[in-house]
């Protein structure tokens, strides 16, 4: 079993009805409900790499945004990784690690600075990812107001290039 990458606009019905039910089963809180209706959280993203088993079924997902920070008036591309889940009975096997690297060379091929996730540290560190402070969006409140918020990020550089020292902004939805 090894990653295979999915262009978003090539998933039909009976794709995007297994995509959800890895996601519906991985992810089990309140608010990850909104995978019974759609393959995403926040905003869809025209990459995924997937693993399916010898039945040909969904094992482990990873979607990817492409976005770009701003700091200090420089302008970098980050890929954002959304979605990572593996189905409980096929964990602890080394998928991740494995579609990650295939996606970190993906992404320097395609020019990319840095890959940005949401998630813990413990699980992703070993994949190269750091803790950062210093990442903030824009976000609208339930009253229309807009606001300015941190995100608790990890990066992983993909370039000779380091992440900024100074405050960064993330454009768009956060993943």
């Amino acid at each position: 079993m090894k990653p295979e990458y999915l262009a978003d606009a090539a998933v039909d019905a009976a794709l995007d009805e297994q995509i959800r039910t890895l996601l519906t089963t991985c992810f089990t809180g309140p608010q990850d409900a909104v995978f019974k209706t759609r393959r995403y959280f926040h905003d869809p993203y025209p990459h995924r790499w997937v693993i399916k088993n010898e039945q040909g079924e969904l094992v482990a997902h990873v979607g990817v945004h492409e976005r770009c920070v701003t700091s200090e008036g420089i302008t970098s591309r980050i890929i954002g990784m959304a979605e990572v889940c593996v189905r409980p009975d096929y964990r602890g096997r080394g998928f991740i690690g494995m579609t990650f690297r295939c996606i970190h060379a993906w992404a320097i091929q395609q020019g990319f600075d840095f890959s940005v996730l949401f998630g813990d540290p413990k699980i992703y560190g070993s994949s190269g990812y750091t803790n950062v402070t210093n990442l903030f969006y824009d976000s609208q409140e339930s009253d229309g107001r807009m606001v300015r918020k941190q995100a608790l990020a990890m990066v992983k550089t993909l370039t000779t290039r380091p992440w900024p020292t100074g405050q960064v902004s993330l454009q768009g939805l956060p993943f």
